[in-house]
């Protein structure tokens, strides 16, 4: 049974598990119910990492994240490691929604900042982070987590692109990296 919207799963219980005085609720209902309510608030999920990842020449124009490993996928995320990137299938809900996690561990020349932006379908959105470099032999934490929505019934594709912001074209280490996109159950609005 597929993911459902919360207010699909209410009216489901109001429409199949009435007033008991007539014995109309039966071993059916209740069953359909419960996978409904497990499907939708059972863990979602798309992770891909790598250990290690050279930006080569970051500069202003954003370098796509990418990875080598696939940690987990369930089925309503397809991950593309070559591509950097992990869709969530919408699977017919109205609206999804995504907790979108990124890590990694950071080695750039002092002072140089570096972006790390969430991009939708190759459009930036808002999220992300700005991490300061502290030379190539000190490794900073890059991290952001955030909330997204999208309220279009449609399959979204979502990556990471660093960028510099100050400092000149550099190659910039990344370790330990991971993105993770996560189910949340919606509404359905």
């Amino acid at each position: 049974m597929p993911r459902k919207p919360v207010v699909d799963l209410l009216a489901e219980t109001h429409n199949s598990i009435y007033d008991n005085e007539v014995g109309g609720i039966t071993a059916e209902n209740l069953r359909n119910l419960l996978l409904d309510i497990i499907d939708t608030f059972a863990p979602g999920y798309g992770i891909v990492s790598v250990d290690s990842l050279t930006l080569v020449a970051l500069g202003i124009t954003p370098q796509v994240v990418t990875y080598d490993t696939a940690l987990a996928s369930t089925p309503e995320y397809v991950v593309d490691l070559t591509l950097g990137t992990v869709q969530r299938l919408a699977q017919s809900l109205p609206s999804t929604v995504n907790r979108v996690s990124f890590y990694a561990d950071l080695a750039a020349p002092t002072g140089d900042e570096v972006v790390f932006s969430l991009f939708r379908d190759g459009i930036d959105i808002p999220g992300g982070g700005t991490v300061s470099g502290q030379g190539l032999g000190n490794v900073v934490q890059a991290a952001f987590s955030i909330a997204t929505t999208a309220e279009d019934s449609l399959d979204h594709t979502y990556d990471v692109r660093a960028s510099k912001v100050t400092g000149g074209a550099d190659n910039v280490e990344l370790a330990n990296v991971r993105f993770i996109l996560e189910s949340v159950p919606t509404l359905g609005i």
